[in-house]
This record gives C-alpha cells, structure tokens and sequence, in this order.
C-alpha cells in the first residue's frame, strides 16, 4: 500500500512539474524525475546526445570574442582554455548508470589571455527550459591571487514522495580568486591539464610584475 501510494503521489509530482511543458523539455524532467515512476524515460546515453546537439548548436568561441569586444590579435598570450561541464545548482539531477552525475543544466566558459587581462565568457543553458545566461567577466593577472580546482557542494531538485526535494551533489569546478571575489566555473576531468597550464602562467606573469 505504500510503494502504491508512494508511486501516485510520485506520478502527480512529475505531472504537475510537467505542466506546460512540451517536446524536449518534457522529456527531460520525465529522465530526471520518473525514474521511479514505472515509466519509460530516455537511456543516459540519448540524454547526453540531446546535451551534445545543443551545446555544438552554438559557436561560443565566436560568440566570445563577438561579446568581449576583442580582436584575435589581442589574445595571443596563450592558446585560449575552454572549460565545460554539468552545473548543479537549483538543477535536476541524476547519477547515471556508469556512476556520473549529469544535470539540467550546462555550462560553457572561454578562457582568452592577452599580455595584461584574463577575459571570461560564460554560457550556460537549460535542458528542461529555454531560459539561458550569457555573461563576460575581465581580470588584470596582477589581481589574481591563484587559480585552482575545487570540489564544491551545490543544491539540486530531486523529487519526492509529495514534492520537490532539495539534496546535495559535489561537482569539480575551476576556481579563480581576487581579492574580495572569486569565479566559480564547471568543468569535466580533461579540463585538469589546461588548468595546470593556467597555474603556471599565473606564475609566470607575477615574477614579470
């Protein structure tokens, strides 16, 4: 009676969160939420292929360059860093069969260097909406304090017997600190060994200071 119960109120919670919502983005929060719900929802493997298609939709590296008002002549220092990965917060989320975690939400970041600045551009989407963000940060290498990587805790939605959950996950993210501020980007494990390179020119560029 109560796994009954339990299934019901769990087919109302999906229901009621896919209210409005059509297509794609449907069938997203069905994969994220209906799992146990006896219902049919799409494999890991098809939910990343809809990931991949989106984020290969875009060129952001262009899209970069258009927003920062830079030209390529500018940003020579060093090859630019693209870092990507899933992003947790006030995000569905799920782990999936072969033990990683995957989300609603994805973010891309640009890394472009010039001989003074660091410039960052983000673009993050949502699987399960059309909402987006797309912003630029800009940083003098003598206000960088380091760059680093960093296991954090984010916030997810997970459903529940009545209602919307809230859980932890711990995601790796690049980390950048100023003084009295501090960038906080995803990234996936092949994203490491262009951080190391990134930790080295930091170095470098304050024994030039």
């Amino acid at each position: 009676m109560g796994l009954c119960l339990n299934l019901l109120s769990e087919i109302l919670t999906y229901s009621r969160l896919c209210k409005n919502k059509y297509g794609d983005d449907a069938a997203v929060i069905k994969y994220f939420v209906a799992e146990g719900c006896m219902v049919r929802t799409m494999s890991d493997d098809t939910y990343m292929q809809m990931v991949y298609r989106k984020r290969n939709a875009m060129n952001y590296r262009q899209a970069a360059i258009s927003k920062l008002g830079l030209d390529e002549d500018e940003i020579k220092e060093i090859d630019p860093v693209l870092l990507e990965g899933f992003s947790f917060r006030n995000a569905y989320a799920k782990q999936c069969a072969n033990g990683d975690w995957v989300s609603s939400t994805y973010e891309v970041t640009w890394l472009f260097f010039s001989s003074t600045q660091i410039y960052v551009y983000t673009y993050s989407f949502n699987m399960d909406e059309r909402d987006k963000f797309e912003g630029t940060r800009e940083f003098f290498y003598k206000d960088v304090t380091s760059f680093a990587t960093s296991n954090e805790t984010e916030t997810i939605k997970s459903i529940g017997a009545l209602d919307l959950l809230e859980k932890e996950v711990t995601s790796n993210k690049f980390v950048m600190v100023v003084p009295g501020d501090r960038l906080s980007r995803s990234i996936k494990p092949e994203n490491e060994q262009n951080i190391q390179a990134l930790m080295y020119k930091l170095r470098e560029k304050k024994q030039e200071a």
